[in-house]
Formats: structure tokens, C-alpha cells, sequence
């Protein structure tokens, strides 16, 4: 169970960044893209955070 939450945490970290790069190349304005994300971001860091913890 910790391996795949490391996994789930590093890609939702990286999708999330790839969203955030993707939808500010398009558009230097602020848009629900990037809000989500940045919420894909913070997702794979608590995920992470947590799965440090898992036993």
C-alpha cells in the first residue's frame, strides 16, 4: 500500500505541474486549469506526506 501511494503522490505532483505549465503557456491569466492544478500539486504533497507514515 505505500508503494502505490508514492505512486499516485508522484504523479498527481507531476500531472499537476504539467497541467499548471501547460495552461499558463496558453493564457497568462488565471483559470480553473490552473486551479486544478495546483490542487493535483497539493494533493501528491499530502499524499506523500502521509504515506510516510503508512505502515
Amino acid at each position: 500500500m505505500r508503494t502505490l501511494n508514492y505512486i499516485f503522490s508522484v504523479t498527481s505532483i507531476l500531472l499537476g505541474v504539467a497541467l499548471i505549465l501547460f495552461m499558463l503557456i496558453q493564457s497568462t491569466e488565471f483559470n480553473i486549469g490552473v486551479a486544478i492544478g495546483i490542487v493535483l500539486v497539493l494533493n501528491g504533497a499530502v499524499r506523500l506526506w502521509f504515506a510516510q507514515d503508512d505502515h
